[in-house]
């Protein structure tokens, strides 16, 4: 039985054509205390509901003029009552017209006769889980405002951080250039040390940047040419891949995917940068990708040290950081890869590379047939 404070807070809308089951029903909910609504058609059930937006709708399938399916039709296909619960009764126990209710949106079905306490337990079980998708709706929405909110502060601070780290790079660098002369070598090694920290600092603000740039930003995907986005990513590591003495295999040809090329871009760079870093002595990569279905697989494979499952669990996971003994990072850049990777209708993995080392992949839509 509902305690007063539910039967307070629930109306319920019940609609049957014989006056002398409604008054039975009725009489037997309101003693349980809901706030009841009745009506023997169709017609009026449907402008009754719009007007007052009852909790719960209990529907008699069999009436002259519009029949219950009718009615739940065109209870799902308006947005003011598309969310109310439907409960069909009817005396048809027959499992195609069971299966009709739910395809038209019922949530569940009681036979005739209608027994008290089986009605009052179905109610009850629908009023609850309806109440549970409200406060979760409501709390995903504030979630999504929140997060909204936390993208913009993100992207704010990280935009102001920029001109000062610049500004405070480019006094070092005069300091470090035109006065080495009046620097001692500890003072020099300092210089040094603070360039390479406002660097990673610089990049820390630029990853920021790029995933709130992701989250907000609205891009038209076009054809990719990914040979070219690889060349311009292998290019910007030259000095990386050099100080690594980093061998890395490209496939001749390239299938056509659908992206965003300057932040495909971006996915390469983080991917290669990752594998050049974290790949064996001297680190081997290799490129390539192949057709998948509706989109188009590419990967990065290297020789590294294979992760473990619960380190592949983490990879993509913002701030974090595996293998720190071996290379310096903020944890943003495979962050980087699954956000944009996500928004252009793909999916990120890592895995065992084929013998030994770790396979990176990602996966975008592929361009239609001509």
């Amino acid at each position: 039985m509902p305690s007063s404070i539910e039967a307070r807070e629930a109306t319920l809308l019940i609609v049957d054509d014989k006056p002398q089951n409604l008054r039975l029903i009725s009489d037997f909910l309101a003693e349980q205390g809901f706030d009841l609504m009745l009506s023997r058609s169709g017609a009026q059930a449907i402008g009754k509901a719009r007007l007052a937006a009852p909790d719960l709708i209990l529907l008699d399938v069999r009436m002259p003029d519009m029949d219950g399916f009718e009615v739940c039709r065109r209870l799902k296909d308006d947005s003011r009552t598309a969310s109310v619960p439907v409960i069909f009764m009817t005396a048809v126990d027959d499992t195609e017209h069971k299966v009709e209710g739910f395809r038209l949106g019922a949530v569940d079905y009681i036979t005739k006769p209608i027994q008290r306490e089986e009605l009052l337990v179905r109610i009850q079980h629908q009023l609850q889980l309806h109440r549970l998708q409200h406060e979760l709706f409501s709390k995903t929405q504030d979630l999504a405002q929140k997060n909204a909110e936390l993208e913009a502060y993100g992207h704010t601070i990280a935009h102001s951080l920029k001109t000062p780290l610049a500004a405070a790079t480019r006094f070092l660098e005069i300091l470090g250039k035109y006065k080495a002369d009046d620097l001692s070598a500890e003072q020099m090694h300092l210089v040094q040390q603070a360039l390479g920290a406002l660097a990673m600092t610089g990049e820390v603000v630029e990853a920021l940047l790029l995933l709130s740039m992701v989250a907000q930003q609205d891009v038209e995907a076009q054809p990719l040419d990914m040979g070219r986005l690889v060349a311009q990513a292998l290019s910007q590591l030259s000095g990386l891949q050099a100080r690594e003495k980093a061998i890395v295999t490209v496939p001749s040809s390239w299938p056509l995917a659908y992206g965003y090329a300057p932040w495909v871009g971006e996915v390469w760079v983080n991917l290669l940068s990752n594998a050049i870093k974290y790949g064996g002595s001297p680190p081997h990569l290799e490129l390539g990708g192949s057709p998948a279905g509706s989109h188009v697989r590419f990967w990065v494979r290297d020789n590294g040290i294979p992760l473990t499952q619960e380190e592949r669990t983490r990879v993509f996971i913002p701030f974090t950081r595996l293998r720190q003994e071996r290379a310096a990072g903020h944890g943003l850049g495979l962050a980087s890869v699954q956000r944009i990777v996500v928004r252009l209708g793909g999916e990120v993995s890592v895995s065992p590379a084929p013998g030994s080392g770790n396979e990176f992949c990602f996966t975008l839509p592929a361009a239609p047939h001509s």
